[in-house]
C-alpha cells in the first residue's frame, strides 16, 4: 500500500504546472468574456443603426403621404371650383352679390375653408368671407402675379395650405376672380 501511495504523490502535479493551467484557464476565461462583450457591442450598433434607418424611412414616408393628401386635396378643390365658378358668375350677370355672399358664406362654414373672396375684373374685391377684406384691392392680401391667366391654378404651401384662384369668365370676358384658402388636415399617424 505504500507504494501506491508513493505512486500518487509523484504523478502529482507539480506547482509549476498548476500555476501554468491555472494561467491558460484564466486567459480561456478572459478571452470568453471579450468575445461576448465585443459581440454585445456590435449587436447594439447594429440595432441602432436599424432603428435609425427604420425612422429616416418611416419619417420619409410620413413626408410622402402628407404630400399626396395635399395633392389629393387640391385636385378636388380644383373639382369643386368649376361648379362653384359657374354659380357665382350666374349671379354675378344678374348683379346679384348678396346670392354669392350666400354661396361664400355657406362653403366657408365647412370644415377646413379659411377665405373665399370674389374680385371683379379690376381685381379689387367685391365680396369675401372677411368682411374686412371687401372694397380693398387683392394685393393687400397676395401677389396680384398669381391673378395672371384663365386657367384655375392651385398653390400647394408646405402641403398645410392651398390656395386656388380661379377665372370667373363672362361671354367674352373676364367678369373677375375666385380665391379660395384652404387649411389642409394635418394627418394623424399612429406609433
Amino acid at each position: 500500500m505504500s507504494e501506491v501511495n508513493q505512486t500518487l504523490n509523484n504523478s502529482s502535479v507539480s506547482p509549476a504546472e498548476k500555476t501554468v493551467n491555472r494561467k491558460t484557464l484564466l486567459i480561456t476565461i478572459l478571452v470568453a468574456i471579450i468575445l461576448i462583450v465585443a459581440m454585445w457591442i456590435w449587436k447594439s450598433i447594429s440595432t441602432n443603426n436599424l432603428e435609425e434607418q427604420a425612422t429616416v424611412n418611416q419619417n420619409k414616408l410620413k413626408q410622402q403621404t402628407k404630400t399626396i393628401i395635399a395633392q389629393t386635396h387640391a385636385d378636388h378643390l380644383k373639382l369643386l371650383a368649376k361648379p362653384f365658378v359657374w354659380s357665382i358668375r350666374t349671379e354675378m350677370m344678374k348683379g346679384n352679390n348678396d346670392q354669392i355672399n350666400i354661396y361664400m358664406n355657406e362653403m366657408v362654414r365647412e370644415k377646413n375653408f379659411q377665405r373665399i373672396m370674389v374680385l371683379n375684373n379690376k381685381y379689387a374685391i367685391v365680396s369675401s368671407t372677411n368682411k374686412k377684406d371687401e372694397g380693398k384691392s387683392f394685393d393687400t392680401v397676395d401677389s396680384m402675379s398669381k391673378l395672371s391667366g384663365d386657367d384655375t391654378k392651385v398653390e400647394n404651401k408646405g402641403d398645410s395650405i392651398l390656395t386656388l384662384i380661379s377665372p370667373i369668365m363672362g361671354f367674352n370676358n373676364r367678369l373677375g376672380t375666385l380665391y379660395i384658402q384652404y387649411k389642409v388636415p394635418s394627418p394623424s399617424f399612429q406609433p
